[in-house]
């Protein structure tokens, strides 16, 4: 990847830090790797990218056990923070960490959204 490519992809990541509990924005290649990342200093966005490329590989084969697709979007909800997956084009993974007051699945669980 060029870094104009890269450059123009970590832009792209600016309106999800925007919001002041995203802790960290990220877009990761199917095998773990950071193509882009905007987080706080804190977060190690290395370690991130690669537990992130193993959640999407243990929900690709939870799916395929039920006869489905891959998941669309993944959300781990812990104490403080919430992981949200989700596809960014057809190559990359777009994780979002937040606080969970910002970054929630709650209005899917809640029948916002069906």
């Amino acid at each position: 990847m060029s870094a104009g490519s890269a450059d123009a992809l970590a832009a792209r990541l600016a309106p999800y830090r925007a919001h002041a509990g995203i802790v960290a924005a990220l877009l990761i290649s199917r095998d773990g790797f950071v193509v882009a990342a905007d987080a706080d200093a804190d977060i190690v966005v290395d370690a991130v990218a690669a537990q992130a490329a193993g959640v999407i590989d243990s929900s690709s084969r939870l799916a395929a056990e039920l006869g489905r697709h891959e998941a669309k979007y993944i959300s781990v909800e812990l104490d403080d923070l919430n992981v949200v997956l989700a596809p960014f084009g057809d190559e990359l993974t777009l994780a979002l960490v937040g606080r969970p007051d910002i970054l929630s699945c709650d209005y899917r669980l809640a029948g916002g959204e069906g």
